[in-house]
């Protein structure tokens, strides 16, 4: 990778300023580390404070949020971002930036970005993605990092990894680079606007959510009762679509990830462990 390469992949900047080029090559790459960086500053901001600060004190591969991945070290070659000698030769290290700054919502999306670039990366080299490959920086040295990953997702080594392992076999099936993730992302959700719209014409439903009087017809109140109730309902057999498209959804990223996607989901009416039972068996069935 060149020193200050960039691109533009969809919504997201992809910027490869490499910082430090005397470390050393890995001996191999066998996992991923995913860390929180505990600060405010964004990817862009960490070039400049990384470029002259002393490289020992601790530097990663990648640094990233929803609208940024900046990569400040090649990824064949070591980076101190653990803390410990075994586990740096061994791994790639990713900052999921602004972990003291931004709200829940938009750090899931910084979290996202992230776990897209540290899956990418894994299906380059050859590597499974499972719990012995992505990893924590906890499991290393005692730290409290990942620590806003931590409270999101459950608290635990153990309810983080599982979370970070299920979502980027998620993203594997989308594509194998960050552009490919994000672009299937992107046009699912217009895919889903547009029909989104369609459902509404066809239902005569006008943007204010009241039903268009286009066709001239006096209904009792009675018949439209009886024609609509059934088909727009999310609690009977008559939902607008079946727990297998649901599924489909969320595996594509349109659901959103850990709390929101359960809190999403249920809002709608759908069953999230029915649902989620089904993405696993999804997944399980396409790996």
């Amino acid at each position: 990778m060149n020193n200050g390469f960039k691109e533009e992949s969809q919504m997201v900047e992809i910027i490869n300023e490499t910082l430090m080029e005397n470390s050393g090559r890995l001996v191999g790459v066998e996992f991923v580390v995913i860390h929180n960086d505990a600060g405010y500053m964004s990817p862009i901001e960490y070039i400049e404070w990384l470029r002259y600060r002393e490289k020992s004190l601790g530097i990663a591969h990648y640094y990233c949020n929803r609208d940024t991945i900046v990569r400040v070290v090649d990824t064949y070659n070591i980076a101190y971002h653990t803390g410990d000698w075994w586990s740096n030769i061994r791994s790639i290290g990713y900052e999921v930036c602004e972990s003291m700054k931004v709200t829940d919502e938009e750090f899931l999306e910084n979290e996202d970005i992230t776990l897209m670039q540290a899956t990418e990366d894994l299906l380059y080299y050859g590597l499974p993605i499972t719990k012995d490959t992505v990893r924590l920086h906890h499991e290393f040295v005692p730290t409290s990092c990942p620590h806003r990953s931590l409270t999101l997702h459950g608290g635990t080594t153990e309810s983080v990894k599982e979370y970070f392992v299920s979502r980027m076999n998620e993203l594997a099936e989308l594509g194998s680079t960050v552009e490919e993730m994000v672009a299937a992302i992107e046009n699912q959700k217009t895919e889903n606007s547009e029909t989104t719209e369609v459902v509404g014409e066809n239902l005569g439903i006008e943007e204010n959510g009241e039903k268009s009087e286009e066709d001239g017809a006096e209904e009792t109140p009675e018949e439209t009762t009886e024609e609509t109730s059934g088909s727009l309902s999310k609690d009977n057999s008559d939902n607008l679509k079946t727990d297998d498209e649901i599924a489909d959804e969320v595996i594509l990223g349109l659901w959103g990830n850990g709390a929101e996607r359960k809190q999403r989901l249920e809002e709608e009416g759908y069953d999230y462990d029915a649902i989620q039972e089904m993405v696993n068996k999804k997944l399980s069935e396409q790996g």
